[in-house]
């Protein structure tokens, strides 16, 4: 998840922020809709910094849930939205799995060197 996370929280900015252009010219909020999707993009920009700390899940599953509800302001974000949210709770999963089997590695090979040799 150290690297999966970020990466997609940094797309999902990316997607976000060329949606601006688009919800100015076909939604009558057009300047609202601006104002939203920039603060979202840079919360998810500043959230895939986030995204390797230990609360980088919390954080990325609650910038799930706000591209989806600026649905209300721009609705294809709904849509986008919920297939981002698919891709990060596969992400959550398979980084999990990943990050399990690295530790356990980490603990044989510990466990095969042995204990560090005694001084004296």
């Amino acid at each position: 998840m150290k690297t999966l996370g970020p990466a997609i929280l940094l797309l999902e900015a990316i997607v976000v922020a060329l949606a601006i252009p688009v919800a100015v010219v076909l939604y009558d909020g057009g300047a609202r809709a601006a104002w939203v999707l920039g603060i979202l993009a840079v919360l998810l920009l500043v959230g895939s910094g986030y995204a390797r700390r230990p609360r980088g899940v919390v954080v990325g599953s609650v910038l799930q849930l706000l591209v989806i509800l600026a649905g209300v302001v721009v609705p294809a974000l709904a849509l986008l939205g919920l297939l981002f949210l698919g891709v990060w709770l596969t992400a959550v999963v398979v980084g999990g799995k990943a990050d399990r089997a690295v530790a356990e590695r980490a603990a044989a090979a510990r466990a095969a060197d042995g204990p560090p040799p005694a001084d004296g």
